[in-house]
């Protein structure tokens, strides 16, 4: 039994269709199947049900499936602290960032890239449920993303600073000068507002669980950037947390007043997993860069 037999059947079960998995592999078909059909004669049990159109998993696959992962993370995982223990700092780092935060990345990225060169640096920007799937299935190092709304018990956070979810409107516009707007307050305005899976929405609706009447918006989003465009015309408000304009002199964020109000910026790492010795080094400026104290000292006073 080989490594690469193991990869081979860890995609095969992930994409259930051979011609799909050669593809990502970058091998033939013929070739995958090939090492699947040995890897099953080694194992003295069929991995999958095959027909002209698909494949599915036998229960000696369903029950094969995680060991193959764990075994090829531990190979993974031995390698990098390999590389760890020489000190190289070099090979890739994968950073996941939702839209609202990717503000708070770009000085400790800029940073990062200054201090190792060497490294190659891979940016995702995703929705938080998105992001959370690829760290779980160790595509991403780490996350950086307001902390989950719903328990993750395989996932370890590093809080940054604490957030509110705010109407963000013009600087120009009337609002600008409010100290607080309740969610019923908000209604007699035009909205515009992130799609439903964006975590400010996530949090908008929970904020909105129980109340006797809804928030009607013209547009809904889920790129930050456009709705940003929209208020700043002057004419449109949306709801994000206040860290998404920090700093912007076009745009004031004006809090929600509603119990729970809260949300907390964090880094999401896999509990468990080796954590490579770059990422340490990128969550370690990360904290010490002036978009998160600035950020954390704000909001705390």
């Amino acid at each position: 039994m080989e490594l690469r037999q193991l990869k081979y059947f860890v995609m095969s079960a992930e994409y259930l269709n051979f011609s799909e998995a050669a593809k990502h592999l970058f091998i033939t078909q013929s070739t995958l199947s090939q090492q699947i059909k040995q890897l099953e004669f080694e194992l003295g049990f069929p991995l999958f049900l095959r027909n002209s159109r698909h494949i599915v998993l036998t229960e000696a696959g369903e029950e094969f499936l995680p060991f193959a992962r764990k075994t090829i993370r531990d190979a993974e995982d031995g390698v990098q602290r390999l590389y760890d223990l020489q000190n190289v700092k070099a090979g890739t780092l994968r950073v996941g960032v939702t839209y609202s935060l990717s503000s708070v990345l770009t000085e400790g990225l800029l940073s990062f890239m200054r201090q190792y060169p060497n490294v190659k640096l891979e940016i995702c920007y995703e929705t938080v449920n998105r992001l959370l799937e690829l760290l779980k299935a160790r595509k991403l190092d780490f996350v950086l993303s307001y902390k989950p709304l719903v328990d993750t018990p395989e996932i370890d956070t590093i809080s940054l600073f604490e957030n509110s979810l705010s109407a963000v409107v013009s600087s120009t516009h009337a609002m600008a000068s409010m100290k607080g707007i309740t969610l019923e307050e908000l209604c007699g305005y035009p909205l515009v507002l992130p799609s439903k899976e964006l975590q400010a929405r996530m949090m908008l609706d929970r904020l909105m669980q129980g109340k006797g009447f809804t928030l009607a918006s013209q547009v809904e989003l889920n790129e930050t950037n456009i709705l940003l465009q929209m208020v700043a015309t002057g004419n449109y408000i949306t709801v994000l947390s206040a860290s998404a304009v920090f700093g912007n002199s076009r745009f004031k964020a004006v809090p929600l007043k509603e119990p729970g109000n809260r949300m907390v910026a964090s880094m999401l790492t896999l509990k468990g997993a080796y954590q490579k010795a770059s990422a340490k080094e990128f969550i370690s400026i990360l904290l010490d860069t002036d978009a998160v104290k600035r950020r954390a000292v704000i909001i705390s006073d």
